[in-house]
């Protein structure tokens, strides 16, 4: 690992003063988004099959049933749960998020 630039305490002073300044601070802001944009762009990264697919367990699907019936959910609760229940059923894969959310809710149960 290299050296890492860090400022001293006049700099980070210098720029906390900058940021004080509303035309500074959008001035940063703009260049930091823009730079973000520029590595997005060439980012080989697919951020809609990041974490992957998965079909289900029994216990997740016996879970997820489980909280529909007994347990006030959240609509994003109560999405992931009947998106867990109809990739078991079908044995599909499902995005990973809904396994996450039923496995949080396990969790909390416990």
């Amino acid at each position: 690992m290299g050296y890492k630039w860090k400022p001293n305490a006049s700099q980070r002073k210098e720029f906390a003063a900058k940021m004080k300044n509303p035309d500074e601070r959008a001035a940063y802001e703009q260049r930091k988004s823009d730079k973000a944009d520029k590595r997005r762009a060439t980012s080989k990264f697919n951020y809609d099959s990041a974490g992957g697919m998965y079909i289900p367990t029994q216990y997740q699907y016996g879970s997820a049933l489980l909280f529909l019936q007994t347990k006030e959910l959240t609509y994003e609760q109560l999405d992931a749960c009947n998106i867990v229940l109809s990739g078991y059923l079908c044995q599909d894969k499902v995005h990973h998020d809904a396994i996450h959310i039923v496995n949080e809710l396990i969790r909390s149960q416990s």
